[in-house]
């Protein structure tokens, strides 16, 4: 490895080289092994790590006497699988809510209309003065179509979260953010496997899996079931 590689890319290559090999490591390990990996310091290795933890790109935890690292993809499948649930049932709510509102406001604005056309016409305006003017009773629907559209804008900016506009961008951000969450892989049974063969302690190993689970995670049970 280089050895004149900038702060940043040495964070790549430790995050890379955690994330490809799924292991947790102790402070000590990693020293050793980042000195070839990334070209660092031992003397250093401490600080490259608080750089990634205080971005929330590897987990520490301290167990024992002292702290392990790793950087999984995700923290569990099944916190992923349950995501990915979620943001499709919020999708398809807001698809039919754009449906919906979409065929609301259409058959509002055909219903006004028609009641306008049908309140006021030439016919309707010469019965009852039949000195009016044919231009100013034209005048007269044009003038009450323009207050209807006046009120139809007004009622329409009051839909608010409703707005077909709204909803679809609600609905590209939910697509994004499922798309994003199908990125992330998570191997549990990697991570348990391994610890078991390095940890002897039942307790210990119990307490890693679950900093590394969080509360899918119960000291005794293993994963929660969904």
């Amino acid at each position: 490895v280089p050895k004149n590689i900038p702060p940043a890319s040495k964070q790549a290559k430790i995050l890379e080289y955690m994330r490809n090999t799924m292991q947790v490591f102790t402070l000590k390990e990693l020293e050793k092994i980042l000195q070839t990996v990334a070209s660092i310091n031992p003397m250093q290795t401490k600080d490259y790590l608080q750089a990634l933890q205080d971005e929330n790109l590897i987990r520490v935890e301290k167990i024992g006497s002292g702290n392990w690292y790793w950087s999984f993809t995700s923290d569990a499948k099944k916190n992923r699988d349950k995501l990915m649930r979620n943001l499709q049932a919020e999708q398809n709510r807001l698809t039919e809510l754009i449906a919906l509102t979409e065929r609301g406001t259409n058959e509002e604005i055909e219903r006004r209309r028609t009641d306008v056309e049908e309140a006021v016409t030439p016919s309707d305006i010469k019965e009852e003065n039949s000195n009016i003017n044919p231009s100013d009773s034209y005048l007269q629907i044009h003038e009450a179509l323009m207050s209807e559209s006046e009120i139809l804008d007004k009622d329409l900016a009051c839909y608010g979260e409703s707005d077909p506009t709204t909803i679809a961008h609600k609905v590209e951000e939910a697509t994004r953010s499922k798309e994003s969450a199908l990125l992330w892989t998570e191997n549990i049974e990697a991570l348990a496997g391994f610890l078991a063969a390095r940890v002897s302690d039942r307790t210990q190993l119990a307490e890693v899996m679950q900093a590394a689970c969080g509360e899918e995670y119960i000291i005794g049970e293993g994963l929660l079931e969904l």
